[in-house]
This record gives structure tokens, sequence and C-alpha cells, in this order.
């Protein structure tokens, strides 16, 4: 029985013809990318989840002030640690991750050669020693699970890292040496790379008790155990099964009161603990930054896969009355309603069967491009039963969808009406009709949201960062800052050559360790620091609203420069000459430099504090003539390879860099635009087999026309107005939604476009234009068709 309904199914999916070829079609694209899409949701749903007990891990986010002034931050003092681990109850484990910034350039001394490596600070972190103990998913490849730092000499690293400095991932025992202070450091244990969907994404760890040491209590450093004020560290937690997070963040900032002979009340500050899951996805003042696009591109798979769907139903339904004939037949012969909707359900089950296998076709031809667009190595494999879970699971949401209602429909026709061709009923049409406006009306808000995001990406690039950014590489020169600096500027190629202790974008690193004359108890808040040399101001054209720059003398080392905003958190009026301390380093503001954006935008600009450093150490910030910049390029790594001839010279251009904070936008940006488009077409698809459709209905009707004399202008007008009117309605129902939408989106950036008039305009002019050629083919060519073709049989 199955067999013969396969073989009608077959025989009626190629006499369809064009109409099959349309349904199969839509289905084969909106199928291949709402899969991309499920995979892609699947992916990001999974961030840090492959740790054992990953839903008792949390983050303990420090909060400070309230109203406008207040901050949150994802850094806390080390104490913090020290105090979770010892005296609250149902804390199991504590692990510190920071960021490593003391060092960053490595030799080798492999098969009698000599290399030298210059990392990301990024790629580079201190851990405390349980630092596999909590996060249990870093597989370890070689070397003792327990104990992966035995002394504090000890360094771990991905297999990645290990071929890169040893060309093996059999590095254990392995020497690695830090170029400035000549350490030598052992490899203990390699692990796997770092999975894609994780967090944390360091490549070389070092032990926490390597940092200690620098935090030693001497200079202008606490000890590392006694610093309060110094939030560079992220700080997990696991907690038993029964605690309440809440409980965590009273119980540590009451410890902080003790620790430092206050009382929990006298602070604007406090702590609160994040689940450790939903730190890619939400910042640490829970504002969203990633589950909006999880839901967003989800909502979009399943918009292009009901678009799909709804081509399906039109197209079959609007064929029902031609078939109608052959329903009522099988049923005059004896097939009762079940069969009939076993063997239609069949037949939708086929179609989609092979749209399914052409989706998959164009899945492999894709996938170069979407991996591109998203930036993930997403691992879609046909091997993999997880892909063709979702594959079926895809199918049968897609046959539930579509294949059910034409099938019931069809199967219900009353056999009498159906033999005189009328099996069909009205509310069949208005359904249709229903249809065609949800489809446009999807389309229309995607084309909203492409023009939104696109506008709001403009507004990224044309806003002024309060410095100038352009034709600016950046490379690290440790030790020999001032010797390159004296060079290259030299050069004519190069405009100014100034140091930092870390990049103008992200670079640097933040405290709360800091004091100044008349600061209320309970005022504290989170400044980020930047080390610079006396010319990097004027290199950079950052305005000076208050005060004087560094003079690049001695007394540099006991001036502070702030931005407006730290002025404003900190409470000072009149700041030129008031006292500041920052760590143990006490001085006077000297100046106030108008804000500029050294993060996303999607955050208010963040306190800044300037310090003055020596220049003779650090990062070289190069400023070149534009048009010479491959001149000036070549300059820095003819310096670079005389002392580093077997490496290759790296460096970056700031405005990429700026750029890349904006990654997530871009990427958005091209995705909608990549979706309208399918949804356009897929559309459109529809419309043009509708259109045929109609016009095929309204041969007879044409031709009577024509012989009394209707103008080809009139038929065309016809023939098209039914169908723009449903797109109009569309664009009308699609305009709120899409302004509401679009308008939550935009409340994640701090500074955003206002949506206008024209972006609805334009998207509805689209949609109609794109509408309207659609149907004018079908339209034209049933207008230019002699009428006494289609009434030679009258």
């Amino acid at each position: 029985m199955f067999s013969n309904y396969l073989k009608i199914a077959w025989r009626n999916i190629r006499s369809g013809g064009g109409y099959s070829v349309l349904n199969i079609g839509g289905l084969a694209v909106v199928l291949a990318v709402s899969v991309l899409l499920f995979w892609w949701v699947k992916d990001e749903l999974s961030f840090d989840r492959f740790h054992a007990d990953a839903d008792r891990i949390y983050r303990v986010n420090a909060h400070f002030g309230k109203g406008a002034d207040e901050n949150f931050w994802s850094g806390t003092p080390a104490p913090i640690a020290v105090a979770a681990a010892n005296k609250v109850p149902g804390v199991e484990q504590v692990v510190r991750v920071a960021t490593l910034y003391d060092f960053r350039t490595f030799r080798v001394n492999e098969r009698a050669r000599v290399k030298t490596f210059s990392e990301q600070y990024d790629d580079l972190a201190y851990v405390d020693e349980n630092f596999l103990n909590l996060f249990t998913g870093f597989a370890v490849r070689s070397g003792d699970v327990t104990k992966p730092f035995p002394s504090p000499n000890s360094v771990v690293m991905t297999e990645e890292m290990a071929e890169k400095f040893f060309g093996t991932p059999e590095a254990v025992g392995k020497k690695l040496t830090v170029l400035d202070s000549n350490r030598v450091f052992t490899v203990s244990a390699v692990l796997a790379n770092m999975p894609d969907n994780s967090s944390i994404r360091a490549k070389v760890f070092f032990p926490m008790s390597l940092k200690k040491r620098t935090f030693g209590g001497n200079g202008d450093w606490k000890r590392l155990d006694d610093d309060w004020g110094n939030y560079y560290f992220q700080t997990f937690l696991k907690l038993s099964p029964t605690i309440e997070p809440t409980a965590i963040g009273k119980k540590l900032i009451a410890l902080q009161a003790i620790a430092r002979n206050t009382k929990p009340g006298d602070s604007s500050s406090d702590y609160q603990l994040q689940a450790f899951t939903k730190t890619h996805f939400y910042e640490p003042n829970g504002k969203d930054t990633g589950m909006q696009q999880v839901r967003m591109l989800g909502l979009i798979a399943l918009l292009l896969l009901s678009i799909g769907c709804i081509n399906y139903i039109n197209l079959t339904t609007a064929r029902a009355t031609k078939r109608a004939r052959e329903v009522g037949v099988r049923k005059v012969i004896g097939a009762e309603s079940q069969q009939l909707l076993v063997q239609l359900l069949v037949e939708s089950l086929l179609t989609m069967g092979i749209a399914l296998l052409a989706a998959i076709v164009l899945i492999q031809l894709m996938m170069p491009y979407y991996l591109d667009l998203t930036g993930k190595t997403l691992g879609f494999s046909l091997l993999n039963p997880e892909v063709w879970g979702l594959l079926i699971g895809t199918l049968t949401l897609t046959v539930g969808l579509a294949g059910l209602y034409p099938a019931i429909m069809m199967s219900s026709f009353n056999p009498l009406r159906s033999l005189r061709g009328r099996g069909a009923q009205t509310g069949q049409a208005g359904l249709r009709k229903v249809l065609v406006v949800t489809q446009f009306a999807l389309a229309t808000g995607l084309i909203v949201g492409t023009l939104v995001i696109g506008e709001q990406l403009r507004y990224i690039r044309e806003r002024d960062p309060g410095f100038n950014k352009e034709h600016t590489f950046v490379f690290y020169a440790g030790n020999k800052a001032q010797q390159y600096k004296r060079e290259l500027e030299k050069e004519s190629s190069i405009r100014a050559v100034v140091t930092a202790t870390g990049g103008l974008v992200g670079g640097g690193g933040s405290t709360g360790d800091t004091d100044w004359d008349g600061k209320a108890p309970d005022r504290s808040f989170i400044v980020n620091q930047l080390g610079i040399s006396h010319d990097f101001i004027p290199a950079y054209g950052i305005k000076l609203s208050l005060g004087k720059n560094f003079t690049g003398t001695k007394a540099d080392s006991t001036s502070f420069i702030l931005n407006e905003t730290a002025v404003k958190q900190a409470g000072i009026t009149n700041p030129i000459g008031k006292r500041f301390k920052f760590h143990q380093t006490e001085g006077h503001i000297i100046g106030v430099v108008k804000d500029f954006t050294t993060a996303s935008i999607r955050s208010q600009i963040q306190p800044m504090l300037l310090f003055s450093i020596p220049g003779d150490n650090g990062i070289m910030h190069v400023k070149t003539t534009g048009q010479q910049a491959p001149q000036a390029i070549a300059a820095a790594e003819r310096l670079w390879k005389k002392d580093s001839p077997d490496n290759v010279f790296e460096y970056t251009f700031l405005d990429e860099t700026y750029n890349r904070m904006y990654r997530t936008e871009q990427r958005t940006g091209q995705l909608f635009s990549f979706f309208a488009g399918v949804a356009i077409i897929v559309c459109c698809l529809g419309l043009f087999g509708l259109a045929a459709f109609t016009a095929e209905q309204r041969t007879k009707e044409i031709g009577v026309r024509k012989v009394l004399g209707a103008s080809i202008a009139g038929i065309i007008t016809l023939l098209s107005t039914d169908f723009l009117k449903l797109v109009l309605i569309g664009i009308l129902v699609a305009t709120p939604v899409a302004w509401w939408l679009m308008s939550q989106w935009l409340q994640d950036f701090a500074y955003k476009i206002d949506m206008e008039w024209w972006m609805f305009v334009l998207a509805g002019l689209l949609a109609v234009g794109i509408a309207l050629l659609t149907v004018s083919y079908q339209s034209i060519k049933a207008a230019l068709m002699n009428p006494v073709t289609s009434l030679k049989t009258e």
C-alpha cells in the first residue's frame, strides 16, 4: 500500500511541472538557511556547558554607585577569592583568572636555533592552581591533571601554542624563556585547544603564585591577597546545590568591610554572582549582549521556514481545484478520507524530502561563505548524528506546518462538488490572501531590520571617537622602546612615535584602589588606567578641557590626568591641583581630557586615569603619513629583525582594532541582509506561482475582456492590483512590529541613531517594487495572449 502511495505521489510531483519546481526550490532554500541557523543557535546555547556542574559555577561581579553613576565590573579584588574559600559556607571551589600583562615575548631554544615569539595579552593568563579542577571541560592531553602547576615556574598551554613554540604538541618538560627577564618556565601540561564555545579564550596559563611574587608588598603595589582596591581578577565560585547565589554576594561585601575596617553600608559597592553559563550572553549588569542575537536569529530561522511553508500551502491549495476531480473520482470508487489524507501526506513528505536533499547540497555550497559570515567553526558534518537529528527534526516541523493543512483540506472535498471541478471553497482563497500578507509582512520586517542595522553601523563608523585613529599601527617593543623611538622618528613616512602600557582601544588595566580630596565614604568606582608617554595626548589629538599635559619631566611621576567621566563620577569640583592617589602613588590632578571612546558604544564611556611612564618599555604607537604607511611598517620591521631575525614582525592597525569591537554588529548586519534577500526571493517564488495560477484560471475572462476592447495595460492592472493590495497590507502590518523590535535592539547601545520615517518607506517601496516585478511578468504574459487561443473551444 505504501509503495502505491509513493508511486502516486511521485507521479503527481512530476505532473506538477513548474509548480513542483517552485515548491521544491522554495522549500530547499528555506530549509538550508533554517538548518544552518538552528545549528548556530544550538552552538551558542552550548557555551560553557561542557564543564561538569557548569550550572553551579558563578562569576563574582562588582557593583558600584547608584543612578547615573552606577557601574558594574566583571573583575574583583584578589582577597575576595581567599575570603570566599575560607569563610563562606557553601562555596566548594574558588578559582581566579586574570589576563597577564606583565610580559608577552618569549624565547625558545630548539634544535640549536633560537626563536622569539610575541603573543597577544588576551592569549596569556594567570590562574589559580586548581583551575582544571573547576573547569573540567578543558581536556589535558599530557601532564598531571591533578597537579598541573607543580611550581611557580610551571606553564600550561594548549596544543596550538605547543605546536607554535616547539613544533610539536608533545611539549611537557620543554623550556620557555620570558625574553625581558630571562625567567625560564617548564611546560608541565598540554591541553586540548580551547573549544570554540568557551568564554575562557586564553591559550597559555601561568600559576597565580607567580603573580603573588610581583605583588609582594614592595614598591607601589600592596601584597596581592591584601589588595582590596585592585579589581583585576575574575573570580569564579562553585557553590553547593542548596546555596542561594544572592546570599553569597552579601557575605562577601560583609567580609570586605571587616577587612577594610568599614561598615557594609559605608560603601556604595557590593558583589553580585552571575551564572557562568550566562556570561557569554549578558554583561555584568545583566544587559543582554548575546542572547538577543540568539533569539533574533532563531526567530529568523522560524520566520524563513514559515515563509517557505506558506509558499507550499498557497501553491498546493491554489492547485486544489485542478485536482478536485481526482479526489472526487477516488472517493466515488471507494477511497476513504483517511486513505486520501495519508496519500496526500506522503506526497507532502516526498516533496519535502526531495527539498531536504537539495537543501543538504545547498548547505555544503553555502558553508564556506556562512562560516566566514558568522566567524564560527560549526563542525557541521553529515557524519554527525546530531546533524541528522536536526535535519529530520526540521523536516518533521516543516511537514507539520506545511503538509498537514493542504492534505486535510483536499481529503475533505465533497465528491459531488469535486466531480464538477469545484472542490476548493472560497474560504481557501481568503486563507491564501492572509498567508501572502503574512509573507510580505515578514519580508518587509527583515528589510527594515537590515536598514536600521546598516544605519547604526554607519553611525558607529562616522562617530568621532575623540581621538585620531587613522594611519596608526601598534606593536610591542619591550625594553627597546626608546631605541626604536629614536630610530623611527628619523623616517619621513612617520609623523609621531609614542609609547603606552597598552593599546588605546581595549588596552590598559583598571582599578578601584584610588583616593582623592573630598572623597565621600560611600563613593567608589572602577577607573580604567593607561600609562602614556608625555607626547601621547597631542599625537592622538585628544583634547584637554582643563589643565595641562604631562611635561616629560620627573614631576610627571606624581601627576595624573582624568577624563571628564572620571571627574564626574568622583564628584570632584575644580579638579586641577586636587590630591589624587593611585595604588601607593600619591600626586595631583594636572589635567582633564574630553571623553574618548576606548570600548564599544553599547556602554557609556568609562572613567579613565592617565599616568605618565618614562617611555623605555611598552607598546609602540606609530602614526604614519597615510600613503607611506608601508614604508613606515617596513622601517619598524627592519629594527625588529635586528633583534629577532628568525621571527615574524607582528603589528596591528588601530582602526582595525577599533572596528573589531563592532564585529558582532557587522555580522548581524550582514546576516540580516542575507536573510532579507532569502525571504524576498522565496516570497517572490510563491507570488510568481500564484500569479501564474491566477492568470491560468482567468484565461477565458482575459480573452473575453480583450474581445470587448480591454487594453493590455488594463488587463495588467487587473491582474496585478489584487496582489499589490496584499503586499501593501503586509507592509502596514510589518511597520509597527518592526519599529518595536528594532527599538528593542537599539536599546542595547548607549549611543544610537533615531529611527526615521524614510527607513520604513524605503522598505515598503522595495517590497512593492520587487512584488510588482514578479507579478508583472505573468500579467504581461497573460495580457499579450491571443484571445482566439483562450476562446477557441467556447
